[in-house]
């Protein structure tokens, strides 16, 4: 069972399981979800990451005592993810990480898109002399801007200035693409490979259970 953890403050079950869901629904993978307290914006600079970091640490303890095999962390910055593959004794993904490795299997030329200032440097360690550049969508600072009928055209605008940029595959930094399924949308309007963090995870698990 892969142990997911959110890294925004959520409160209904529904919302708090959409990418544990994903996942299951795709791959066929059991999915415990749990988020983290306190962060009703989620992680979107370095002092809300630093915040996270414990939080995320703990949960991951008590994932792995409530019998979950591996880990998932639900966030393309990777946050923690050193701490916690110190900290608990099974596998831990991160979903930014994941991504940025399957884009290298498909494309020597990578774009990232992000809601943040700077590429994470995970990806951007990953991708090495693949990396291009990135994009941030206009007017989007949170995972939950994306969400809206703007954020979503500010996304579309970005990936496009990326594919004009040379790329021939785009990892998207955020796993708030995944909540509103712009990887497809990305594929079928620009006729690019897109990476989708939350689903990247979900291979690289696959994958280990083979």
């Amino acid at each position: 069972m892969l142990g997911l953890i959110r890294v925004i403050t959520l409160h209904h079950e529904e919302d708090i399981h959409r990418h544990g869901a994903l996942i299951e629904g795709h791959y066929g993978i059991q999915v415990r979800s749990r988020c983290i307290p306190d962060q009703p914006l989620g992680v979107y600079d370095q002092a809300t990451e630093l915040e996270s970091i414990p939080k995320i640490v703990d949960l991951a303890r008590k994932l792995e005592q409530e019998g979950c095999t591996s880990i998932g962390i639900s966030c393309a910055a990777d946050p923690a993810l050193a701490e916690m593959r110190a900290a608990v004794h099974i596998p831990v993904y991160g979903a930014g990480s994941c991504a940025a490795h399957l884009a290298l299997t498909s494309a020597a030329r990578v774009g990232v898109l992000t809601i943040l200032e700077e590429v994470p440097h995970l990806i951007r360690g990953i991708l090495g002399d693949a990396y291009i550049g990135m994009e941030r969508p206009e007017g989007v600072v949170t995972t939950l801007d994306l969400n809206t009928s703007q954020g979503r055209i500010a996304a579309m605008e970005a990936a496009r200035r990326l594919k004009a940029e040379g790329a021939e595959s785009i990892v998207l930094a955020c796993t708030g693409f995944a909540t509103m399924g712009f990887a497809v949308e990305v594929e079928k309007e620009l006729h690019i490979r897109a990476l989708d963090p939350i689903y990247s995870l979900g291979a690289a698990v696959s994958a280990l259970n083979v």
